[in-house]
């Protein structure tokens, strides 16, 4: 028996945030009836979410899958975008349940992104107490100062009070002003706010390493599933 937030989470339907607002919404029903919060369902229970019933089959069985995707410039990291982009998604194989994002890369971002199906997991690893390391290469329109590099190792204030922290910050390549930034942090923009708050631009955002995970030899647009000793990182 499970509640119906940490259900939708499991099968990577959706956050258990957005599940309770599914709920609230009046968007998900469990034996034809509308669901409230705190409902559960049991093996055998029809559920239903926006009106589409929910294949459950073998859910204690279903092996959790993570795959890493070299994402292209242009593309988006969601479902339901209103400019009607290339998304991420739509490059992913079938899996059973569906694909949760473990973080985002922004649509003018390339690189390393990961997915499971398993939301739990994915919400387990995006939790800001799991402070993975996240390797950018970052290039600028001007050459960053000493005092640049010292406020953004110190932390600089971006969007709803948070703070942008750099964990290291590395020159690569003088002349293209391209540096290597870690952050153990997911926040939204994290590094073009950063950089915005002490008027540097941000020309071109790589994330080339998540954890000790990187893309190889990948090419942009593909996608690998991890290995059983590459899941063990998390």
């Amino acid at each position: 028996m499970y509640r119906l937030q940490k259900l939708l989470s499991k099968i990577g339907y959706c956050s258990r945030r957005a599940a309770e607002e599914l709920i609230l919404s009046n968007k998900v029903r469990v034996n034809g009836k509308i669901a409230k919060i705190g409902d559960t369902w049991k093996e055998g229970d029809k559920l239903e979410v926006e009106n589409k019933i929910v294949n459950l089959t073998n859910l204690d069985n279903q092996k959790i899958e993570i795959i890493k995707y070299y994402k292209p410039l242009g593309e988006v990291v969601s479902r339901d975008d209103k400019f009607n982009h290339n998304d991420v998604f739509s490059k992913l194989p079938p899996v059973n349940g569906k694909w949760i994002s473990i973080g985002r890369l922004d649509i003018q971002t390339t690189g390393l992104l990961l997915f499971s199906n398993n939301g739990d997991l994915a919400h387990k690893i995006m939790h800001p107490s799991f402070s993975i390391k996240r390797e950018y290469y970052v290039a600028t329109d001007k050459e960053l100062t000493k005092s640049n590099m010292k406020d953004l190792l110190n932390g600089v204030p971006i969007n709803c009070n948070q703070v942008g922290k750099f964990d290291s910050i590395r020159l690569q390549n003088k002349q293209l002003k391209q540096y290597k930034i870690t952050l153990s942090t997911g926040k939204n923009r994290e590094i073009r706010n950063s950089l915005k708050y002490l008027n540097i631009k941000t020309l071109h955002l790589h994330r080339s390493k998540y954890s000790s995970l990187e893309l190889d030899d990948m090419i942009e647009g593909e996608y690998r599933y991890l290995t059983n000793k590459e899941k063990l990182i998390f």
